[in-house]
């Protein structure tokens, strides 16, 4: 199939790694490497030291079939300077030394553009190679390990779900974690509070196991929206055409009616279970830790068909101490979604940050100083209403943790906002707990730290001091600046 040269890379995976090639962002790596824990090795030292992106193109256990190459670090941090948030601007069309804060006002500004739902075409690249039925082995597959006390090795870290309402209004884009379980299924953890398990409980109520469409290498503002926690009900797929300005290209599935990015590397297909379960896990998480030895059961992801184009590439992240796309994916979504749900509350949050050191936990929110004193409020009285409005919504339940800064602290800056916190936030006095929303059981000390008689507490940290919120003028001045 002819190669579509008329596509972005914020809209084209193979666009996006020939940009990324071009701006010596990635390295080819024709060296036969080892999937197990080698090839994830050689990604966490790119993490580490924010290298060039790996294209391992020769891997031990490669099939005849094509399946598959692997790119590492797909939308890890650039040491490129003037570029470290640079595949992350890529993938929303913008230029790649854009910073953090223009990354977010362009996904702010987008939450107000009308949807443009996905368009459907007769046929992709996805559709050139198609395997069924028992040509069908994921264990025969060069799918690497990730960790030494991973459950089992992890085939999707990187991928797109794609599920739907039974009455198809709902069309959900997600990413959720996914472990080989055999040769023809997944196993998945469905969170019932997430979308996909709200989804999930619906097609069960129906007594009808849920269909399902697993897409690699999609069009990568489609993957950061699925990372995203936009309203339930809302079609993820409007909002990426809206971010991008055009449809993105969709394309039927094989064995049911759920339509997949016509352009991605491949796609499972098929159906979770509502009666099968298997162990899953452990993984190594967001959160930079592992637990050897827990696992859980959760449904059955059972495989009815693979497509795929050409030579394809498997995008994988490899979790752990940051940065990786847990961090500049999950993080920067959240803050996204933070920032747009605060200004439509009509608090003064100009900017929404998540260090990426805070590993998905510090959410960091820059109020506009004169908006804030036109608001004739105190701290206490707009600390609450703050962490009402943020932690009664979506993202809210995900994050436990709010500094709150002024206008001349950057977000982004987490020395800024370390400093902000140790010389303005008052123990006690400036610190304001709330108990009565839930935390993600994924938090380590929600699973692991002390059990509280309810929920574990969630806390606004204020980082001004109590004159900024009613007099125009500072009292005070940077020592270091002249």
């Amino acid at each position: 199939m002819a190669y579509r040269g008329d596509l972005s890379p914020s809209e084209n995976f193979r666009q996006f790694i020939k940009e990324l090639q071009d701006e010596n962002d990635l390295i080819s790596i024709t060296k036969e490497v080892d999937p197990h824990l080698e090839l994830a090795a050689i990604t966490r030292k790119v993490y580490e030291t924010e290298e060039r992106a790996p294209l391992f193109e020769n891997i031990s256990g490669r099939t005849k079939t094509g399946l598959c190459r692997v790119l590492g670090a797909p939308v890890g941090l650039s040491r490129i300077s003037g570029q470290r948030f640079g595949r992350i601007a890529k993938s929303f069309g913008l230029q790649s030394k854009s910073t953090g804060q223009e990354i977010i006002q362009h996904l702010n500004k987008a939450k107000g553009y009308q949807p443009i739902p996905p368009k459907e075409v007769s046929t992709g690249p996805v559709k050139e190679h198609k395997l069924f039925g028992d040509d069908i082995d994921l264990t025969s597959l060069p799918i690497p390990l990730l960790h030494q006390d991973d459950g089992e090795k992890y085939m999707q870290t990187f991928g797109m779900f794609i599920v739907q309402t039974p009455d198809g209004n709902w069309i959900n884009w997600s990413i959720t974690r996914g472990m080989i379980n055999d040769k023809q299924s997944l196993v998945c953890p469905i969170i019932p509070k997430q979308d996909i398990g709200v989804i999930f409980q619906m097609w069960k109520d129906k007594s009808e196991d849920m269909p399902f469409a697993l897409c690699f290498g999609v069009p990568p503002a489609a993957i950061m929206v699925g990372g995203m926690p936009i309203p339930k009900g809302t079609n993820e797929g409007g909002y990426v055409g809206a971010l991008i300005g055009k449809p993105i290209e969709v394309v039927q599935c094989e064995t049911n009616g759920i339509h997949v990015p016509a352009h991605a590397e491949f796609v499972l297909e098929g159906k979770a279970s509502i009666s099968k379960t298997a162990i899953e896990g452990p993984m190594a998480e967001y959160h930079g830790m592992i637990y050897p030895g827990q696992s859980k059961q959760w449904p059955v992801f059972e495989i009815e068909a693979i497509t795929y184009r050409d030579n394809p590439i498997l995008p994988i992240c490899v979790a752990g101490r940051a940065a990786e796309e847990n961090h500049t994916v999950w993080s920067l979504m959240q803050a996204a979604e933070v920032l747009n749900i605060c200004q439509n509350a009509g608090l003064p949050i100009q900017m929404a940050w998540c260090p990426f050191e805070s590993h998905c936990l510090w959410f960091a929110l820059q109020v506009d100083r004169q908006k804030l004193i036109a608001l004739n409020t105190n701290m206490a009285e707009f600390s609450n209403k703050l962490g009402h409005v943020v932690f009664s919504s979506k993202p809210g339940w995900y994050i436990p943790k709010i500094f709150l800064v002024g206008d001349d602290i950057d977000p982004t800056n987490l020395r800024d906002v370390i400093w902000a916190e140790a010389t303005r936030c008052q123990p006690g006095k400036n610190e304001f707990f709330f108990h009565e929303y839930g935390n993600l059981p994924l938090i380590p000390y929600v699973s692991h730290g002390i059990k509280p008689e309810g929920n574990h507490a969630k806390v606004v940290r204020c980082c001004m001091f109590p004159y900024e919120f009613t007099d125009e003028n500072v009292f005070w001045k940077e020592g270091s600046k002249r």
